[in-house]
């Protein structure tokens, strides 16, 4: 715990400088930039995915446009081959109609290539062009097998033309499997088996135009016959794969597969009953080169739904991903706004909530405890809200109990007061007496007859002596019963004090054992932190692995992808969790802040009750002194009586006492007088009893309070 606070002590130094709202501005601050970050990184990776499908299209435009050139260069190789083999007007008619419509696909290749902008496949295009000018011009003088040499050498440049196309706009690296086969069928498996069934065909139709075939043309026609069923079956293996990926797209192609299939496998078997089984050659080599180009029309015809197929599943994917980012930036922004109306929300729920606790602090102050705190909120701020409410409850019920005790002193002390006045007015009575008994004594040798009048009076004061006594020594008990209640009370009123002490020690240690737990769910945020991070460890691992492995690691890839983004948003949630549990733990503190002053106001009520007990006990200790002093006063009565007792039975004795009545007359007036002194000094003492009463129902009169429940 020692060390945690070092740890986070430039932090709470900082926040404890800032009010609430710039606490919450920094902290927003501090939480918003890793999530804009994330964002926009997330935002550019998407954006960048939509850029590099729609390059993608531009790439299936240019190669879509290369292909009919291709064909095209294919049906002259064709028809070069037969005029050159020895055909007639009819193959130069058709070798010019054919050259024609060359052109003007090339023209469309160089249209699609200017719409694309690729830099590479531009250069690549010019040289391609030149070099088919220079072919178209230089075939008459060519050789038939240089021709077809030349003219294959072209579509094998056109071919890596559409490769390199493929590459340059990222064609090649599709990221999504099912249209990375269906680009494979486009781009590498029909333009080559269109290519070596066009070879096919023209080989053929030179060998059946001659009725003649070299071993080297045999030859070279079944490796190419053999390469072309290898393609074939590439091609069938790709369309089920592509079928088990995507069969909603697949559908789309499927007749013209299948078609374009069977045509394929008719052609090779047409080339192998007319060019190997037929020793003669007499198949039409016109029939020949139709059923050939009808095989290659049919592959055309499935290139072309291929083509706009994969420009389907191009639109789709880019329709997807701008679906994702408007969603995810729509949702981000609702989240946004949502979070800034709950942080003003907790701002002014907070705010509000310190300020009730404010001014109801400062009603305290300034003695009113007569209004319970109102907290609308079942957070810590409102349990601090419930710890008041009981503290004023105590604190009501105490000082309660205090201003009954001190209107309860000020009563005795009056009544005190009322019993010290009545029995000074005994006290002079007596004097009064004593005085006239000294005098009777010195006139008693004359006038005897009148001692038993004067002792009559004299018992008659006596007995008013006595019945003042008792009454004086009856108050004196009953203050003195009065003066210990009162401190018990009071004793009880400490009790209820330290009790809240307790109470509020009690609150300190739960509240220290949240921090704990605070502390320890911090741990496990840690914990966390570090397996999102290995997480990602493993993920890079993957991407590694998958990178070795090529095309059969693609899908590993992409999930491991989504692992590193999936650990790195968990890293992102658990520093949030992490900043939540900070505030809590400054709430927490602020808490302990709050109990502590509590603590002190409860210690300062405690020794403000001790010095209301002591002045009881004072009061309490001259209610004795009175009750002892009148038990004197009582006793001394006692004695006075026996004397006239002792007079009225011995009236004959009067004359030889008469000296000794005088001087016992002198020291009972001396008495008196004492007694007189002590009754003034329990007046006064009960004076000051009341005024301290009065002074402590003053003081407690500063606090307002709630009605006794």
């Amino acid at each position: 715990m020692l060390m945690l606070s070092k740890v986070l002590y430039p932090f709470t130094s900082v926040l404890s400088r800032l009010k609430y709202a710039q606490k919450f501005v920094l902290i927003s601050v501090l939480f918003a930039v890793p999530l804009a970050l994330l964002f926009a990184l997330w935002f550019s990776a998407t954006q960048s995915k939509i850029q590099a499908t729609e390059l993608e299209k531009k790439g299936l435009t240019q190669i879509e446009a290369a292909l009919p050139f291709m064909l095209s260069i294919q049906q002259h190789r064709g028809q070069a081959n037969a005029l050159l083999s020895g055909g007639g007007a009819d193959s130069q008619r058709k070798l010019d109609e054919i050259s024609a419509q060359t052109d003007a696909n090339a023209a469309l290749v160089t249209q699609a290539e200017g719409q694309s902008g690729l830099p590479g496949s531009a250069a690549e295009w010019q040289r391609l062009s030149g070099e088919w000018t220079a072919l178209e011009a230089e075939t008459a003088s060519l050789s038939a097998a240089d021709s077809f040499a030349r003219h294959s050498e072209l579509v094998g440049q056109l071919l890596d033309f559409m490769i390199k196309s493929a590459d340059e706009s990222g064609l090649s690296l599709d990221t999504e499997i099912d249209s990375f086969y269906l680009m494979d069928i486009v781009v590498k498996r029909l333009p080559t088996l269109i290519e070596g069934t066009a070879q096919i065909r023209g080989s053929g139709n030179g060998i059946l135009t001659k009725r003649q075939a070299s071993p080297e043309a045999r030859t070279d026609t079944a490796v190419k016959k053999a390469q072309a069923a290898a393609e074939l079956k590439q091609l069938n293996a790709a369309l089920a794969k592509f079928a088990t990926l995507n069969p909603e797209a697949e559908a789309r192609i499927e007749a013209a597969a299948q078609t374009s299939a069977a045509s394929i496998d008719s052609f090779l078997s047409l080339t192998q009953s007319q060019l190997f089984d037929d020793p003669t050659l007499s198949s039409d080599p016109a029939a020949f080169f139709s059923a050939g180009t009808s095989t290659i029309d049919e592959a055309h015809a499935l290139f072309g739904q291929s083509t706009a197929t994969l420009d389907l599943l191009f639109d789709q994917r880019i329709d997807r991903l701008e679906t994702q980012r408007n969603l995810v930036v729509a949702v981000i922004a609702l989240a946004l706004l949502l979070v800034l109306l709950f942080y003003a929300a907790f701002y002014v729920s907070v705010s509000s909530t310190v300020r009730l606790l404010r001014e109801h602090s400062a009603d305290m102050a300034s003695g009113d405890l007569s209004r319970r705190i109102t907290i609308g909120t079942r957070d810590e701020l409102g349990q601090v809200g419930d710890s008041f409410n009981r503290m004023i409850e105590a604190l009501n019920k105490t000082l309660r109990g205090s201003q009954e005790a001190s209107e309860q002193s000020a009563a005795s002390s009056e009544q005190l007061s009322e019993v010290s006045r009545e029995s000074s007015l005994a006290m002079r009575q007596v004097a009064s007496a004593v005085q006239a008994v000294a005098e009777g004594s010195e006139n008693q040798r004359r006038m005897t007859e009148d001692t038993a009048l004067a002792m009559g009076e004299m018992a008659t004061g006596i007995a008013r002596i006595a019945e003042s006594s008792a009454a004086v020594a009856e108050s004196a008990a009953e203050t003195s019963q009065r003066a210990d209640a009162g401190d018990r009370e009071l004793t009880a009123a400490v009790g209820q004090m330290r009790s809240i002490r307790e109470s509020v020690s009690l609150s300190a240690g739960s509240v220290s054992r949240l921090d704990a737990h605070s502390q320890q769910i911090d741990d496990i945020v840690e914990s966390i932190k570090t397996i999102a991070r290995q997480t990602q460890l493993l993920s890079l691992n993957a991407n590694i692995e998958a990178a070795r492995a090529g095309e059969h690691g693609r899908g590993f890839a992409v999930v491991a992808s989504e692992v590193g983004k999936l650990a790195e948003q968990t890293r992102g949630s658990v520093e949030t969790i992490s900043l939540r549990i900070g505030d809590i733990r400054g709430l927490i503190g602020e808490t302990v802040q709050l109990m502590q002053r509590t603590d002190a106001e409860t210690a300062e009520g405690l020794t403000f009750i001790d010095r209301a007990s002591s002045a009881i006990g004072e009061i309490g200790q001259s209610a004795r002194l009175v009750n002892d002093q009148v038990q004197e006063i009582s006793a001394a009565s006692q004695e006075i009586s026996a004397g006239v007792e002792q007079v009225t039975a011995s009236v004959s004795e009067v004359a030889r006492v008469a000296q000794h009545s005088s001087e016992e007359s002198q020291t009972m007036a001396a008495a008196t007088q004492q007694q007189l002194a002590a009754l003034e000094e329990i007046g006064s003492a009960a004076g000051e009893l009341s005024d301290m009463a009065a002074g402590l129902q003053e003081d407690l009169g500063f606090f307002k309070l709630s009605a006794a429940q």
